[in-house]
């Protein structure tokens, strides 16, 4: 089988790449910046070739990895660079325009790039989401170098819900989750899925160039979303809406950005402008898709901990 590149293989998104194309029989070359940690291990372990590189080499750094590669995968972590004195717009911009190039000069015949759309646009300029506009910014480089790529775009994890889902102070017992959506449906998937999908589209990879596709297996309001979860969880799980003002003054270094964003999906998720995107292609390059429940269900010690 050719090989498949993959940038962040030890991540959520260039993890799950690695495993489902492993489990598909593709020859893997993993990218790592630390190729000696236990999850590189893992994949080593699995059958992946896993190699040292960093989005922030230049282009001719990175050429050696892209060698005989039929496909290579890159996905940029705006939050990484947070604290980076020169700014998380700059060195992710940097990370995915290093992608591109040395795709280029590769001529690598299937670049992949995980990719979220402008919020700025989709909204009229009401809102302008940092790690969103940084990411459309690779796209536009992508097209002045004249780089034929796929896109794929992923939004909400379920995954997430770790994180989001607490109990309550009053009642331990009961769980719940705060998010400024109101009523507003919300675009999520299993991140698990995201590596279904790309070996979904590598089997006809000609088919997706200079596409771009929504992976999205979730795509209803939040107060649903407690529902599915109550009944996976079996127990009482309550949706309690913010304010988008409230998520924007709390003290730490990614709230503007997060409420800019949700505040971006009321706008951008609406019955006006979901014509716009494209859930449906993700669900037939990978049927085997994690429902909300059957993640739930399946990973239901993690998030209801111990009982």
């Amino acid at each position: 089988m050719p090989t498949i590149l993959v940038f962040g293989a030890t991540g959520r998104q260039g993890g799950s790449v690695v495993e489902h194309l492993l489990r598909k029989g593709w020859s893997v070359r993993a990218v790592t910046r630390n190729p000696s940690s236990e999850a590189a291990q893992s994949l080593r372990n699995k059958g992946a070739e896993v190699v040292q590189g960093d989005l922030l080499q230049s282009p001719e750094e990175l050429l050696p990895l892209f060698r005989n590669a039929e496909a290579a995968f890159g996905v940029t972590d705006f939050r990484t660079f947070l604290n980076d004195p020169e700014g998380p717009d700059k060195k992710e911009i940097l990370c995915g325009k290093n992608f591109a190039d040395a795709a280029k000069l590769a001529q690598v015949p299937y670049p992949i790039f995980s990719s979220l759309p402008s919020t700025k646009k989709l909204t009229q300029n009401q809102y302008s989401t940092r790690h969103f506009e940084t990411k459309v910014a690779v796209e536009e480089h992508m097209k002045d170098i004249g780089l034929p790529v796929i896109i794929v775009r992923l939004y909400a994890y379920f995954e997430n819900m770790y994180f989001w889902l607490v109990r309550k102070k009053d009642n331990p017992e009961q769980l719940e989750f705060s998010l400024p959506m109101g009523s507003s449906r919300m675009f999520m998937t299993c991140v698990e899925d995201t590596g279904g999908v790309v070996a979904g589209i590598l089997e006809r990879p000609a088919e997706y160039l200079n596409k771009t596709i929504d992976i999205v297996h979730s795509s209803t309001n939040l107060y649903q979303v407690a529902e599915v979860l109550s009944k996976a969880l079996d127990k009482n799980v309550s949706y309690v809406p913010q304010s988008v003002e409230e998520l924007r003054s709390q003290p730490f270094p990614f709230a503007k950005d997060l409420a800019d964003m949700f505040a971006s999906y009321q706008i951008m998720f609406d019955d006006e402008h979901i014509k716009e995107f494209d859930i449906e292609t993700c669900k037939k390059l990978y049927p085997n898709y994690h429902t909300l429940e059957q993640w739930a269900k399946q990973y239901r010690k993690q998030l209801v901990g111990a009982e």
